[in-house]
């Protein structure tokens, strides 16, 4: 019943936005999309483009945005009838493919035919490594010669270092075990090697905030992929990676990078609790895309885990812990108890 109720609204929407100035041309072509009036607000972004000369590109860039897979696969597919030598083409229908049909094999064999058309495609081998390790469960041998191809092609580009930083992060805690807990039963070497990949996811998210906002990196459809904010997502992760350093650091007793390292950390959540979203919204989101999201309250639960670690800093866990309690994070409940906060 609700599949007839969202196209019967967007026909009831449908004079009202052309009396509200949009062109009839985009409001009839969002009569197609599950969102119309998101739909709308994306086509009348692209206002650089005469709405006569909109490509099935710019359509399927689009309805990707708003969820709608099957027009998105559709204008794309019309597309590359007429482009076959486009390699952001074929680059779109790969993440079509991957993130909204998971369809994986595929993504990889069209990301494939964009290298083909330029081989020196950087975002491309970024996206390969992506695919190739997360859904794929692909090697970290070959993931990281995806990867080491792109940043020798496009060192700072924003994009490809937040891939990067994402899956170097994950190797971090991979070569531990999962996790930087009882690190005086793990080895040596790989401590050393878990800290190196840290460094590397931070230097990598690092080049992602200081360049994100740059117009030389603006792409559309990198950006399409973001389920939320890219920079409140790196102050985020950053946050963390700089929490699992001071620990890894402090096993060395390193006291200088201890500091460093517990201090950055404060500072990367402190940044993203600023810009967050809020809880019901972040919420929303993981909802809808059937996704895992960092939340104001995960935010408050880590800053307070650090402050733990901290003399003189007692009044800051409980005050953290409690606002993450009240945004419904069990652990932040329990650590407020055990702390008899």
């Amino acid at each position: 019943m609700k599949r007839l109720i969202i196209p019967l609204l967007s026909f009831i929407a449908l004079p009202s936005a052309i009396q509200a100035n949009i062109d009839p041309k985009v409001a009839e072509m969002c009569m197609k999309a599950f969102d119309f009036q998101g739909c709308v607000k994306n086509m009348s972004g692209l206002k650089e483009k005469k709405l006569a000369t909109i490509s099935e590109y710019d359509k399927a860039l689009a309805f990707f945005n708003e969820g709608d897979s099957i027009n998105a696969n559709k204008s794309i597919k019309s597309y590359l009838k007429k482009n076959r030598k486009s390699k952001e083409g074929w680059m779109l229908k790969a993440i079509i493919n991957a993130y909204n049909l998971q369809k994986y094999d595929d993504a990889i064999a069209d990301i494939d035919k964009a290298i083909d058309i330029d081989n020196e495609y950087a975002l491309a081998y970024a996206f390969k490594a992506e695919i190739f390790y997360w859904n794929l469960d692909g090697s970290l041998s070959k993931t990281l010669e995806y990867l080491e191809k792109a940043i020798k092609l496009s060192p700072d580009d924003p994009h490809i270092n937040f891939i990067a930083g994402d899956i170097q992060r994950d190797n971090g805690f991979v070569i531990l075990g999962g996790d930087t807990n009882d690190l005086s039963k793990k080895s040596r070497s790989k401590k050393d090697l878990s800290l190196k990949s840290f460094e590397d996811a931070k230097k990598s998210l690092e080049k992602t905030l200081a360049n994100i906002d740059l117009d030389i990196y603006k792409n559309p459809m990198a950006e399409s992929t973001y389920d939320i904010d890219v920079t409140y997502s790196s102050n985020a992760v950053l946050g963390d990676i700089k929490f699992e350093l001071f620990l890894l650091y402090r096993d060395k007793k390193d006291r200088l990078m201890v500091k460093k390292y517990q201090n950055e950390a404060i500072e990367h959540y402190t940044k993203a609790i600023s810009i967050a979203p809020s809880q019901e919204e972040v919420e929303k989101i993981e909802l809808d895309r059937d996704v895992d999201l960092v939340t104001p309250a995960d935010l408050y639960m880590a800053r307070g885990n650090v402050y733990s670690w901290m003399n003189n800093k007692r009044k800051n866990v409980c005050n953290d812990w409690k606002v993450s309690k009240k945004m419904g994070n069990v652990d932040a409940r329990d650590s407020f108890r055990d702390w008899k906060c």
